[in-house]
C-alpha cells in the first residue's frame, strides 16, 4: 500500500505541473522477472531455481521548459536498488548535455524511511559522429553504523558512434546495494557490460534498440570471512517505442538470458528457470499531455 500512496501522490504531483512552452510527457511501466534473487535469499541457500517471478512498478514525467532545459522526475523499483524516487534537471546544448539532482530510497528498511542521495550526468557528442557519457547515484553518507542502514550506488559509462538510421554504443553499467544486518553486510551488485544498437528511420512511428551483452549478479555476505552467490549470464536484450498516435507510446522491453551458468557458492548452476530460461521485462506506455489538446484548424 506504501508504494501505491507513493505512486499516487506523483501522478498527482506530475500532473499539476503548468504547460510550460513544450510537451508534458507522463508514463508508467510494468516489469516482471525471474532473475532475481529473494531480498532475503540466506547465507547458506546454494542453489537457484529461476522459478520465483518479481513484478515492479515505475511512474515518470520529462517537462520541457525550453529546447536546452528540461527536469525529469518519477519513482521507480530496480532488482538492485529496490525503491528509487528521482528529480534530475537537464540543460542540453549541441556539443555538452549536464543533468543534477536529488534522488531518495523509499521504504527500503524499517529503521530509514527515506535514504537521500545525488544523481550526476555527463554527455559530449559531436552530432552526428560520436558521443560519450557518464553517470552516477550515490546516497549522501559514509560508513554503515546502524543496523538496516544501507548505501545506494549506481554508475554507467557510454561511448557510442552514428551509422546510418542506427546509434550504437559500448556500455558498462553498475548498481550496488549494501545494508547492514546484525551480524553482517550483505551486497547485491550488478555489473553489465553490453553492445547496443538503436534503429530508427525517419517517418516510421518506432525504434527499435538490440543489446548484446554479458552480467554478473552477486550478492555477498560479510563477515569474518565473505560468501559469495554468482550468477553470470550472457544475454540478448530488445526495446522498442511505438507511436500508437499523436500523443501515446507503446513501451516493450524483454531481456532474455540465452547462457547462464553459477560461480562460487552457485557453481555447477546452469541455465536454471522453466525450460532453463531467464529474463527480465517491462511494458507500459508515455503520454504526451500537451499533444492531447485539439489541433488548431488550417487557416
Amino acid at each position: 500500500m506504501k508504494i501505491f500512496s507513493v505512486i499516487l501522490s506523483l501522478l498527482i504531483f506530475l500532473t499539476a505541473l503548468p504547460a510550460g512552452i513544450d510537451a508534458l510527457e507522463i508514463g508508467g511501466t510494468f516489469n516482471f522477472e525471474n532473475l532475481r534473487f529473494d531480498r532475503d535469499r540466506a547465507e547458506t541457500e546454494d542453489s537457484f531455481s529461476g522459478e520465483n517471478y518479481y513484478w515492479g512498478v515505475s511512474v515518470f514525467a520529462t517537462h520541457s521548459f525550453s529546447e536546452e532545459l528540461a527536469i525529469k522526475t518519477g519513482f521507480y523499483q530496480d532488482t538492485i536498488l529496490r525503491n528509487v524516487l528521482y528529480t534530475t534537471l537537464n540543460y542540453n546544448t549541441q556539443y555538452l548535455s549536464l543533468g543534477v539532482g536529488p534522488f531518495f530510497g523509499f521504504f527500503n528498511s524499517t529503521s530509514t524511511i527515506l535514504k537521500s542521495g545525488i544523481s550526476t550526468r555527463v554527455e559530449f557528442s559531436l552530432p552526428g559522429k560520436i558521443f560519450a557519457s557518464l553517470g552516477s547515484d550515490n546516497s549522501i553518507g559514509g560508513r554503515l553504523v546502524e543496523e538496516d542502514d544501507y548505501i545506494q550506488e549506481g554508475s554507467a559509462i557510454a561511448f557510442g558512434f552514428y551509422v546510418p538510421n542506427a546509434i550504437c554504443s559500448l556500455n558498462l553499467r553498475n548498481k550496488k546495494f549494501t545494508q547492514k544486518q546484525a551480524t553482517l553486510e550483505t551486497v547485491d551488485n550488478l555489473t553489465e557490460y553490453a553492445f547496443d544498437t538503436e534503429i530508427f528511420q525517419k517517418n516510421l512511428p518506432y525504434r527499435v534498440t538490440l543489446s548484446f551483452g554479458y552480467q554478473t549478479m552477486e550478492k555477498k555476505y560479510i563477515a569474518a570471512a565473505t560468501t559469495r552467490h554468482t550468477l553470470n549470464s550472457i544475454i540478448l536484450g530488445a526495446e522498442t517505442r511505438i507511436a500508437l498516435n499523436r500523443w501515446l507510446d507503446l513501451l516493450v522491453s524483454l531481456d532474455s538470458s540465452i547462457y547462464t551458468f553459477g560461480q562460487n557458492e552457485l557453481a555447477g548452476v546452469s541455465n536454471p528457470g522453466p525450460w532453463g530460461y531467464t529474463f527480465r521485462s517491462y511494458t507500459g506506455c508515455v503520454v504526451n499531455l500537451e499533444r492531447l489538446k485539439p489541433e488548431s484548424p488550417p487557416r
